[in-house]
């Protein structure tokens, strides 16, 4: 009878154990379903049921900031949405940014890179240049990270099911709240910061003039040790007063923080191994960019080659500026691991090569700019010289014919 007695109780213990280890198994599930589910919708992000029960947004302000680097409209959590009446448009039927939610709520990451040749000087004026973050005296022509794709971050991003695409920024965390380091967070103790010039770029170069040392990354610890990659993977990193990664890390890295222990060392780390794996050669983006630089390729063949992982960024020229590749977050750790398809919402919002009309993308080369300039220029003269000689031929024939006609007029009498 002991012996039964024993036997039955460790069949209950043991029972019993497999009970709690499977509740212990959903609510982390449930815990990763709400942050990587949290305000996917398939037309727009509201509070409703299922984002009240996902999403901790109650009792908080949020900056509704849309594409904008200025000054958002405020709402808190409890009436985001719900104040608009069905026939008004959501706040995020657009590419939206919302600030000031907790960090961890995202689906996927987007690493953007960028082309400095589209968007940096030949020679880098410190003076002229300070608040264009993607250069610095690593991008002047002839240096190694110069011509070639190149970090611009890291992004936490939602998930998007309809025409359009969102991302947390400058979030909040149990170590801190970053949603200061946006400009409605009036940190600046400047005046004048409320006009309608004053941006996020003029806002966080106060608060690194200012040393607000909460929206300030410590260059010499981060960077540093990373100097050597950062020159070819990343020079835009290495402009002065640390303006790009203190961007960088209170808009995108905030939101994603617990992932990376709150170490923006680990942050920076992952980013360079990541533009790293995706532009070295043999990848993709070497093959089907890198090695198209100063000529042009097909928008679609680009996209298609890229196996729909990539987001193709062009200017007014449909010229190359950046490409977004959409990675995949891990459901076990939350850290980037691989290329994935982008979410057609992503693509059909952010495309701006498509919205250009550019059937062809043009890979610029500066020293190959110049090349074509002075072609054109050659052609220009040329013809300019042709025209100029038919014009004289013409004139001299007219001279004689009328030499010739008065000449005949006065012989006839």
């Amino acid at each position: 009878m002991y012996i039964d007695f024993m036997i039955l109780y460790k069949q209950s213990l043991f029972i019993l154990f497999v009970i709690v280890f499977l509740l212990i198994n959903y609510c982390f599930g449930r815990l990763n379903y709400s942050t990587i589910h949290c305000l996917i919708g398939p037309n727009f992000w509201c509070l409703n049921e299922t984002t009240e029960f996902l999403c901790d947004i109650n009792n908080k302000s949020i900056g509704l900031c849309g594409l904008t680097n200025k000054r958002c409209q405020i709402k808190t959590g409890d009436i985001f949405c719900k104040s608009s009446s069905t026939q008004q448009q959501s706040p995020f039927e657009f590419n939206g940014g919302l600030t000031g939610v907790n960090d961890n709520y995202f689906s996927y990451y987007i690493l953007g890179l960028y082309w400095p040749p589209s968007s940096c000087p030949l020679i880098y004026n410190e003076t002229k240049d300070l608040l264009n973050y993607f250069c610095s005296p690593y991008t002047n022509i002839n240096q190694p990270g110069s011509e070639r794709l190149v970090l611009h971050g890291l992004w936490p991003t939602f998930s998007t099911y309809g025409n359009y695409q969102g991302w947390p920024q400058f979030c909040s965390s149990t170590y801190n709240d970053l949603s200061y380091c946006h400009i409605d967070g009036n940190l600046c103790p400047w005046k004048n910061t409320t006009q309608h010039d004053f941006t996020q770029g003029h806002y966080e170069y106060c608060l690194s003039m200012e040393h607000i040392e909460q929206c300030l990354v410590n260059g010499t610890q981060v960077l540093e040790p990373e100097y050597e990659r950062l020159k070819i993977l990343a020079p835009g990193y290495l402009n002065k007063y640390n303006l790009f990664i203190n961007h960088e890390w209170t808009k995108h890295g905030s939101c994603c923080s617990s992932t990376f222990n709150n170490n923006i060392s680990n942050y920076l780390t992952h980013m360079l191994d990541l533009t790293d794996m995706v532009t070295r050669p043999g990848s993709l983006t070497y093959e089907y960019i890198q090695r198209y630089a100063g000529e042009k390729i097909g928008l679609t063949y680009l996209i298609s080659m890229l196996n729909q992982t990539a987001i193709i960024n062009c200017n007014s020229k449909c010229e190359l500026e950046e490409i977004w590749i959409c990675i995949n977050r891990n459901h076990h750790t939350g850290l980037p691991n691989e290329s994935i398809s982008c979410p057609l919402g992503a693509r059909n919002t952010s495309d701006s090569c498509k919205k250009a009309r550019c059937e062809y993308v043009f890979i610029p080369l500066r020293n190959k700019l110049q090349s074509n300039n002075t072609g054109e220029n050659s052609t220009q003269i040329i013809w300019i010289k042709f025209i100029l000689i038919i014009f004289i031929f013409t004139l001299l024939k007219l001279v004689f014919f009328f030499c010739g006609g008065f000449y005949a007029f006065f012989y006839s009498f």
